[in-house]
């Protein structure tokens, strides 16, 4: 027996010997090769973002172009060339002031039908008898007629600096041509823009380029801008295949876009929306795999020393070590047996769990579901029945109203749901409440209130606390269909060092006792459960406990659940005391001077398309003007503009760079001052909201968001 034990004890360490050094390699490969596969897909994320910032801001800069050539048009639609000859000074100064905040425009050039120059926003006076006939610009614009042309990469004649044309027709009255309007268009600040956006994590260019490009190939600004003059994409290449496969946008792997130009790079390109051009983003593999290889030996540095460890431990063990090391493997299997068992175990459970909270999830909404759609039906059947209209109307709203309820009490459950905490006196509103605590139970149940004097105060949301009372009341009262006796108490209680769920400290204990049926142990153990319920089908959703735990919980206290079968249930909810005096809200704070709904602009950020288009028509319903945006970066473009805005209402959980609470604290950046309404479901992910900022939580109507707004709108800044 003694041998047949050592022969297994040798086997084993000699697998263990073998293990610890090709283990480690097999890991160091799938690792490499998953981080490998990650810094690829990183790169060509970063640069489809790139590409997307690139292409909104050349959208941008091009929509700006087009509505400066229009409003050349508007001075110059009226005149003939002698008058513009005769009014040339002064069409000069007002091009000028046109362009003077335009970066990337250099002049403005009013060419006449012949390709004689007339005013130019860059030079006064203009040379006579100088034709730019000869130019793709005037040439492309005279032929597209309709539209803008842009032009080459070219030098001009009259400043010498490179541009390329933004031209269109000059036309009449009648929309007859008259002449080109062509804007000048400096490639420099392209270059620039894409400068910044490659290096604004202060590192140099990691192998990245960047261009603007025409759709037949010509490149009007790059960077790093190459030696030579720019080059113009051939039909064969591998940028051409890719638009060919994916006109508005994609990811494609090349040695260069224009012609072989190596290092070989992963580019990414978007279509300019309206106009046609490409940003193109690229960057080289090296630099993804130089990354990659840090990576790596920085995981060689840690794992060859612990391998070697491994291996000479290993080795000393087979070589000293007998009967120890097969009972320390046999140890050592029990204990993961045992491990495995027990999280099997705690697996099991939690699918049960999770089975039965989406069941009552679904029986639920289910339900809702069905009276929604149900009423949706017969309003398009009697879209002409008033009365009908108004009926169903009311049970389509009742039933979003249960829904919100029920993801209200849900979210109390877990511990995510927005609170609102003062420091109250507990006695104070039960006694407040009484009316309605009353006005609960039925003429068979005897309602007492058995409240101590002088109980500390606690912090707590006062709307969250009466709710929990109302449901421990309720689950009392259908405990005792024959009636019975209902006990509210308060008093006050220490918590000891051995509670686990609770800071030791002073406490406030509120108790709501019945003298009914009770419950026994399996049913107490589970009565928090959300959906879980003993009542008959119809009679309750099994979320009134779970909504009272999470309460307590959010407010730092526990739940003690007493009961017995004919005994009764007592319920208490434990929250800790708050040294701090009793806070009254009051309602006199001073407010400015009330903001017109038809002065007011409110820019509104919201990522769900539908959520965002129904709060932009109510606010329009109500008389204001409406700004919008998809995320935080397009809302910070609008606000980093001149135009008015007076409040951003705005969702906190957003995808993106930046949520709602990042983007208001931006916001308030940019513009002191301005006017700050958020906006969630589920806040808690984004992180604690900051003091004084008002939150409107989802769901909500339009009375609710128009109030809200005005509220805000009114308050002094």
């Amino acid at each position: 027996m003694a041998a047949s034990n050592n022969k297994s004890a040798l086997g084993l360490l000699r697998v263990l010997l073998v293990a610890s050094v090709a283990v480690p390699a097999v890991l160091l490969l799938v690792t490499s090769w998953r981080d490998y596969n990650t810094q690829m897909a990183r790169a060509r994320q970063d640069l489809e973002r790139t590409c997307e910032v690139a292409q909104e801001n050349a959208v941008r800069v091009f929509e700006r172009q087009r509505d400066v050539a229009e409003h050349v048009n508007d001075l110059v639609r009226d005149m003939t060339e002698n008058d513009v000859l005769a009014s040339q000074f002064t069409l000069h100064r007002q091009f000028a002031a046109l362009t003077a905040n335009i970066p990337e425009i250099q002049s403005v050039l009013l060419v006449g039908a012949n390709g004689e120059p007339l005013v130019s926003a860059g030079l006064y006076p203009l040379p006579r008898h100088v034709s730019v006939s000869d130019r793709d610009y005037f040439r492309g614009a005279i032929a597209v007629r309709s539209g803008a042309f842009i032009s080459s990469l070219q030098m001009g004649k009259f400043l010498k600096q490179p541009f390329f044309g933004f031209a269109r027709t000059w036309t009449g009255p009648d929309g007859v041509a008259k002449g080109v309007i062509d804007i000048a268009v400096s490639p420099q600040y392209f270059t620039d823009f894409y400068e910044l956006l490659l290096t604004e994590d202060g590192i140099d260019d990691h192998g990245k380029i960047m261009m603007l490009m025409r759709n037949d190939g010509q490149v009007l600004a790059r960077y790093p801008r190459p030696r030579g003059p720019l080059p113009r994409v051939q039909s064969a290449s591998p940028f051409a295949a890719a638009i060919a496969r994916s006109p508005e946008g994609g990811v494609f792997k090349a040695n260069g876009v224009t012609g072989p130009d190596p290092p070989r790079r992963i580019f990414a390109y978007r279509r300019v929306t309206g106009f046609p051009l490409y940003v193109i983003a690229g960057r080289s593999t090296s630099a993804i795999l130089a990354v990659w290889w840090q990576i790596i030996l920085g995981r060689l540095a840690v794992g060859v020393p612990t391998t070697f460890a491994l291996f000479a431990i290993t080795w000393t063990a087979l070589v000293r070590t007998r009967r120890e090391e097969w009972a320390l493997a046999q140890a050592d299997a029990e204990i993961v047996k045992r491990e495995h068992a027990e999280q099997a175990l705690l697996r099991a459970q939690r699918l049960e769990a999770v089975g039965q909270l989406t069941g009552g999830v679904a029986h639920d909404f289910n339900n809702l579901l069905a009276v929604i759609i149900g009423s949706i039906e017969l309003l398009e059947r009697r879209s002409d029945d008033a009365t009908t209209v108004q009926r169903l109307a009311r049970n389509i709203r009742a039933a979003s109203e249960r829904g919100a309820e029920i993801t209200a009490k849900l979210l109390s459950f877990s511990r995510q749901h927005r609170v609102n905490p003062e420091v109250v006196d507990v006695n104070a509103r039960l006694r407040a409440f009484e009316p309605l605590l009353r006005q609960a139970v039925n003429e068979t149940i005897t309602l007492t209130f058995e409240l101590a004097p002088q109980v500390c105060s606690v912090s707590l949301d006062p709307g969250e606390f009466e709710s929990a009372v109302l449901n421990l009341v309720g689950n009392a009262r259908d405990a005792m269909p024959r009636g019975g006796r209902i006990t509210i108490t308060t008093r006050n209680d220490i918590i000891g060092a051995d509670h686990a769920e609770m800071k030791p400290g002073p406490a406030v204990r509120v108790t709501v006792s019945d003298d009914g049926a009770g419950m026994d142990a399996e049913t107490a153990a589970r009565a928090i459960e959300p959906f879980f319920t003993t009542k008959g089908v119809g009679q309750g959703t099994g979320l009134g406990l779970s909504q009272v735990y999470g309460f307590a919980k959010q407010s730092g206290g526990d739940l003690a659940i007493e009961t017995a079968p004919g005994v009764g249930t007592s319920i208490a909810i434990l929250l800790p005391g708050h040294a701090g005096e009793v806070t009254i809200a009051t309602s006199d704070a001073p407010l400015s001077v009330q903001v017109r709904p038809s002065e007011a602009v409110v820019l509104v950020v919201e990522d769900e398309p539908e959520v965002r288009a129904v709060a932009v028509e109510g606010l329009k319903a109500i008389g204001y003007r409406t700004l919008s945006a998809a995320d935080a970066e397009a809302a910070l473009d609008i606000l980093r503009q001149n135009g008015r805005v007076d409040l951003l209402f705005a969702d906190i959980v957003m995808p993106g760079a930046r949520n709602g609470l990042q983007l208001q604290d931006e916001a308030r950046r940019l513009r002191p001052g301005l006017k700050v309404l958020l906006t969630s479901g589920y806040s808690l992910g984004a992180g604690p909201l900051p003091a004084g900022v008002p939150v409107l939580s989802k769901p909500y109507d339009q009375t609710r968001l128009a109030d809200q707004v005005r509220e805000v709108l009114a308050a002094a800044g």
